[in-house]
């Protein structure tokens, strides 16, 4: 499928309140691609955006370097291209991010950065981070667990507000059942991030039982399967998510706001030689692919 092609790009902050299930997102107003729908591929083998395994991974990605488009204006350039977020760092973790543990969840914000850059090849803008310092976009990288290793990953520290210079993107993996949730840390007045692996299995309680475990930590957000898994083509697979949070300045001076961001997604065919899934959007789900979460304190 060649030339997937999007209307305008209108209004990117629509936006739902947060609860704690997630549940009920407003969509943003995105036309379907006005191509053929091709009969869907289902690959078995890739769960999360990190359990896609490459033997032999390039060290360069190949494709057109838009790298300066995602960064400036994420939402728009979003609403004009297939975002892809498996395999984000071929050959291992970028040099100087810590990752997290059962036993830890949280990682520090400060042990957190990238650069993160985005390279267009077969009609999926590839999203791929690199130790921090080197060309990009400065990000904070949330890795996640995969089922079996623990159900919580995330990072701490976030500012509310960054300031010129900070990083104001928050990168992890493609979605599949799992979801991410922003916290509000009430003791020391910044913001966490969580993936939470298998959410679509029990999610609601065990954030429950996490969060009881974390008292100065208030839900500000979630982003959920109820809010991206769509059963779309003739076969009615669910669709997938390629999240990003990014922080929208203010307009006039005023302050602004952490967004958390998806955009629905589907396999179009197997492995490239990037070493992921080639994706497209899905045509048929009312509303759009691309869709907003505020995070909002409580």
């Amino acid at each position: 499928m060649k030339g997937i092609k999007l209307g305008g790009f209108k209004n990117p902050f629509s936006t739902k309140s947060p609860s704690d299930t997630g549940s009920g997102s407003t969509k943003t107003s995105t036309p379907a691609p006005t191509v053929p729908k091709p009969a869907p591929t289902k690959l078995n083998s890739v769960q999360d955006g990190f359990d896609s395994k490459v033997n032999t991974p390039p060290t360069k990605q190949p494709g057109k370097d838009v790298t300066s488009s995602f960064g400036a204006n994420p939402l728009g350039h979003a609403g004009q291209n297939v975002l892809n977020s498996y395999n984000m760092f071929p050959g291992g973790a970028p040099q100087g991010v810590a990752l997290p543990t059962a036993q830890k969840p949280f990682v520090n914000a400060n042990d957190s950065l990238v650069s993160l850059n985005a390279h267009k090849y077969q009609n999926n803008t590839n999203l791929s981070v690199s130790p921090a310092g080197t060309p990009g976009v400065p990000a904070h990288y949330m890795h996640y667990l995969s089922t079996g290793e623990g159900k919580f990953a995330g990072i701490q520290g976030v500012p509310l507000h960054p300031r010129p210079g900070e990083p104001n993107m928050v990168v992890t993996g493609a979605l599949n059942g799992c979801a991410v949730h922003a916290l509000h840390d009430t003791k020391n007045n910044n913001l966490s991030f969580l993936h939470h692996a298998d959410y679509s299995k029990n999610g609601k309680a065990e954030l429950d039982g996490f969060l009881s475990q974390h008292p100065n930590l208030k839900p500000a957000g979630s982003y959920t399967p109820s809010d991206y898994s769509h059963p779309t083509g003739k076969h009615n697979l669910p669709t997938g998510s390629t999240p990003f949070i990014h922080y929208a300045q203010g307009a006039g001076g005023q302050p602004g706001q952490w967004l958390m961001s998806g955009q629905l997604n589907t396999y179009k065919n197997g492995g490239t030689p990037g070493g992921r899934p080639e994706l497209m959007l899905p045509t048929d789900i009312p509303g759009g692919a691309l869709q907003t979460v505020p995070v909002t304190l409580p």
